[in-house]
């Protein structure tokens, strides 16, 4: 009898250890899946960060600007300003309640994207940004996806665009992060560039 115990819990332990040793599931597109699961992970941990860039869209009246951008948690405050600081919005809150201010109005919504799109003239999706921004997939299916073998993001098709990231930054301290961004949705395309990622994983708010 007690051989018998014996025996059942060593295959226990085997089967234990089978599960936990299981390597992650191959998915096309997917150069090397344990260092995507990886890289993904450590990305998914990042819940304090910000960022200063540029953004140009690629419109015949092309727009220009500066993006600063601070996520502390699920609140973030995102400033989009043209030359000189003229036009473009600011954008804070949760996407529960979302403060946006463009010049002297103030408005508060629960659909963001829908409210930028009609104070620009056109598509900035600030919604899954904070995702892509990152480097990753935002929450939901998305249709195509390439990671090369560091796990990184190359390529993603989600939501009607596609996003392309041809370069990486790798700041101090930091998982490698989007140097530059690349986002098609076949009416409006634009390029983010990176210019500094900062306060990754530290605890600064949003400017007042």
């Amino acid at each position: 009898m007690k051989h018998l115990l014996l025996f059942v819990t060593l295959v226990s332990l085997l089967a234990g250890c089978a599960v936990i040793r299981q390597p992650p599931e191959a998915e096309p597109g997917v150069a090397d899946a344990a260092a995507w699961q990886a890289h993904r992970e450590t990305l998914a941990e990042l819940k304090t960060w910000a960022l200063q860039g540029r953004v140009a869209t690629g419109q015949l009246l092309g727009w220009t600007g500066n993006l600063n951008w601070r996520q502390n948690g699920e609140d973030f405050d995102v400033r989009l300003s043209g030359p000189m600081g003229a036009g473009g919005f600011r954008a804070s809150g949760t996407l529960d309640r979302v403060v946006i201010r463009t010049g002297d109005r103030r408005m508060v919504t629960t659909e963001p994207d829908a409210l930028v799109e009609r104070t620009l003239g056109w598509t900035f999706p600030l919604e899954p940004l904070r995702y892509w921004g990152r480097g990753l997939p935002a929450p939901g299916g998305y249709d195509r996806i390439s990671v090369d073998a560091q796990g990184r993001l190359v390529a993603l098709e989600q939501d009607g665009w596609k996003i392309a990231f041809p370069e990486y930054a790798e700041p101090d301290g930091a998982p490698a992060l989007p140097e530059r961004i690349v986002l098609d949705n076949g009416e409006t395309r634009i390029r983010l560039v990176v210019d500094r990622w900062f306060d990754i994983g530290g605890a600064s708010a949003p400017d007042a």
